[in-house]
């Protein structure tokens, strides 16, 4: 009897040494970790032609690759834009797969960690000057400080075809499908510019509020000289540009007196939003038919930045359509 109560208390004791040690695991197990994106991986690398190391980040879906291959959404600003866009592909490559439609791959240009600044994607993201000096015509900056180097988009649009595409077929194993590209703000003036400059380069065009203020909102006089210079037979590819109702207006986060207000309202007057992207709408029409195949779309009361995620959810539609043509 008193064996059994010993042995008793000693398996007792056992039992409640053993839950203490997992409830000790337990809370080593409690530590914060990053969160990854399941399926996305990151390439980092350096430019062949700048010497500028970028990185490279890629979303494939699950499951094995789609007879024809992937079709792909290229990204400028993936610090920005890749987390959003592959949230709204995951949910949106399901439905699309059940009427036949390939899933879309997300892929996005970034820059390293630490690396990034207003100043190297000022210079990535605006087209050469359009003057015979080489000088861009640019508005004052809100912050009254000169504007950094610009001009490197069509060296940055260079890479995305020699360097950038070739590491997603390689990545994603399969030759990929149709393909898309998509910008916001300065990111959205690139696509307008790949568009002018090699229209067969990508499938379908996502400008999201296109900066086209820059230098002299020279991009409207190409998009119209673009579309004068089509042929009317052969595949046209899609433009979707959008704007945000409210990115001609003061947010609530601007500045409500002084000088900075003032700068602001001058910062915004002169971009003029919602009026060049509609200004760029009546030029497409009129080349609606022959050049592209082009949609616009106004975002009821979105500012500039609330803006880029209704169009980010358009583009990846528009990638969906354009795989399924």
């Amino acid at each position: 009897m008193t064996r059994n109560v010993i042995r008793s208390g000693w398996l007792i004791a056992a039992v409640a040494l053993l839950a203490a040690a997992v409830v000790r695991g337990a809370q080593a197990e409690e530590v914060s970790r990053p969160v990854a994106i399941e399926g996305a991986v990151e390439i980092p690398f350096v430019s062949e032609a700048s010497g500028e190391a970028f990185r490279l980040l890629l979303w494939r879906p699950d499951g094995p690759a789609p007879k024809g291959g992937y079709p792909v959404l290229y990204s400028f600003d993936g610090e920005d834009s890749f987390a959003l866009l592959t949230d709204i592909a995951r949910m949106l490559n399901p439905a699309a797969t059940r009427v036949g439609v390939a899933p879309v791959a997300v892929a996005a240009i970034a820059y390293p960690p630490g690396r990034a600044s207003p100043d190297r994607r000022v210079f990535d993201l605006t087209p050469p000057a359009a003057s015979a000096t080489g000088s861009h015509r640019m508005p004052e900056r809100p912050n009254g400080k000169p504007w950094p180097k610009l001009g490197g988009g069509d060296a940055f649009l260079d890479m995305l075809e020699s360097e950038v595409k070739p590491r997603v077929r390689s990545a994603l194993g399969v030759e990929t499908a149709a393909q898309t590209l998509f910008g916001h703000s300065l990111g959205g003036l690139m696509v307008l510019r790949r568009l002018v400059t090699d229209p067969t380069a990508f499938d379908c065009y996502a400008a999201s509020s296109p900066s086209l203020w820059v230098d002299d909102r020279r991009m409207l006089a190409d998009m119209a000289a673009f579309l004068a210079s089509s042929p009317k037979e052969g595949r046209r590819p899609r433009l979707q540009v959008s704007v945000g109702s409210a990115e001609e207006d003061l947010g609530p986060f601007d500045p409500v007196q002084g000088k900075e207000l003032e700068a602001r309202r001058r910062w915004i007057a002169n971009n003029a939003m919602v009026t060049n992207a509609r200004s760029l709408a009546r030029v497409a029409e009129a080349g609606k038919g022959r050049a592209v195949a082009f949609a616009y779309r106004e975002y009821e009361a979105r500012a500039h930045q609330p803006a880029k995620v209704d169009a980010a959810l358009d583009a990846i539609g528009l990638a969906l359509e354009c795989a399924g043509r």
